[in-house]
């Protein structure tokens, strides 16, 4: 392929890469415990900055050329967003690093900072948007009487009537391993977690770490470096038609 094309159209994916990821985060700027994704695009390295890379001769000066962008995965933005306070003894907001544990449909644990809670018709404490029960510090599945409003305190321990009946698992997460799942679960995939002293607030909620002017600013400025290296394709386009049917035309 062209050089200056491979380019351009490296250039162009990156940046609609970029638009789409934005897109989502805008979509979610009122979505409880949200946290934002953010793009990571890096520089293929130029043929001669490989370690077994051959003396290229009288190619050195392209092989010294890199070959544009490509992108990695997603990654998650883990600060906190804004507490918001609803009154809802079933909404908690985690004041730190620490995320809740919810168990996977296959029985994995996952983790959400989404404190919208309910109790099923099982009596399980789950997660309101994706159903999935709630898990305590020691990986069991927390249960509770429907009937009864909760009293849950800093430390995560939930009390009925007074009594303790179980604590919120709570874990530190490293941020460059987390991937997410839909429903505001996340899974690690890279890392180990590792046990979370948050203090958790109850009646209240997390907002979304989103901030929409910024993120509207990036989308702007990200589609405007979309158009521009579709413009540098076009060119591409238009100089190879003038060379193949113009410059080499037969006489």
């Amino acid at each position: 392929m062209n050089y200056g094309m491979s380019v351009s159209a490296s250039g162009t994916l990156a940046a609609l890469h970029r638009m789409d990821t934005l897109s989502n985060n805008l979509a979610n700027a009122d979505t409880p415990g949200f946290q934002a994704d953010f793009t990571l695009a890096m520089q293929r390295q130029a043929p001669s900055a490989a370690a077994d890379a051959p003396d290229l001769g009288p190619n050195a000066l392209l092989a010294r050329l890199g070959g544009g962008l490509f992108t990695a995965p997603n990654r998650v933005d883990v600060r906190p967003g804004p507490m918001e306070r609803t009154e809802d003894p079933f909404h908690i907001a985690i004041e730190g690093d620490g995320w809740l544990r919810v168990e996977s449909e296959t029985g994995s644990v996952q983790h959400t900072r989404d404190g919208r809670l309910l109790v099923d018709a099982e009596g399980r404490l789950v997660h309101a948007v994706s159903g999935r029960p709630m898990l305590d510090d020691s990986g069991a599945i927390i249960t509770m009487d429907p009937n009864t409003t909760p009293v849950i305190r800093v430390d995560g321990s939930i009390l009925e009537n007074g009594l303790p009946v179980a604590k919120l698992g709570l874990d530190l997460l490293p941020a460059e391993g987390i991937r997410k799942m839909g429903g505001g679960l996340v899974r690690l995939v890279d890392g180990q977690t590792r046990p979370a002293t948050s203090r958790i607030h109850q009646g209240m909620l997390e907002g979304s770490s989103v901030n929409p002017i910024r993120a509207m600013t990036d989308l702007i400025e990200t589609n405007r470096a979309a158009q521009a290296n579709l413009e540098l394709l076009r060119m591409h386009d238009k100089t190879l038609d003038l060379a193949w049917n113009t410059l080499a035309r037969p006489v």
